[in-house]
């Protein structure tokens, strides 16, 4: 008498198996979306610090889709060009993003150790991550993303 393993049943169980990972996987993989952050709590500030503020918003065509980055505005009371304009930088010039990397250098040095970025959440995070890059290298000791909190539209929505 010989003792085999009958695999038939072994067999069966694993093409069950193997049906229902297929169809299942593709349902699984369009349902996952891990949405961006929405709310932050209010940045603490230190005694006597001035906080850097930069915005980077993104090109808008005329039905309003976001197509990349646009101009980096520099919020502050301080930060004006000599028109009296607000100052703005062009990442994709690169003599923009030496004077925005000297700009963030000037403001760390005055006290300003702290630079809080705004962006578009339209904005991939790379696109956003070259400016956080950019920070770096201008010698921020911390660099935060600012996020807003939505309200709802009926409860006053400012």
């Amino acid at each position: 008498m010989k003792a085999d393993i009958n695999v038939t049943p072994l067999v069966d169980i694993v093409l069950v198996l193997l049906i229902i990972f297929i169809v299942i996987t593709p349902a699984v993989h369009n349902a996952v979306q891990l949405p961006a952050a929405r709310n932050s709590r209010p940045p603490q500030r230190e005694r006597g610090a001035d906080d850097l503020t930069l915005i980077l918003g993104s090109h808008r065509d005329s039905a309003g889709t976001a197509g990349g980055p646009g101009r980096v505005l520099v919020d502050g009371p301080n930060a004006k060009d000599a028109l009296g304009r607000p100052l703005a930088f062009d990442l994709a010039d690169p003599a923009d993003r030496g004077r925005l990397v000297a700009f963030v250098q000037q403001a760390s040095r005055m006290g300003g150790r702290r630079v809080l970025v705004k962006a578009d959440r339209d904005l991939p995070f790379r696109q956003v991550n070259d400016l956080l890059q950019i920070c770096r290298e201008g010698g921020a000791v911390e660099v935060d993303a600012v996020t807003r909190e939505e309200r709802p539209a009926g409860n006053g929505g400012r």
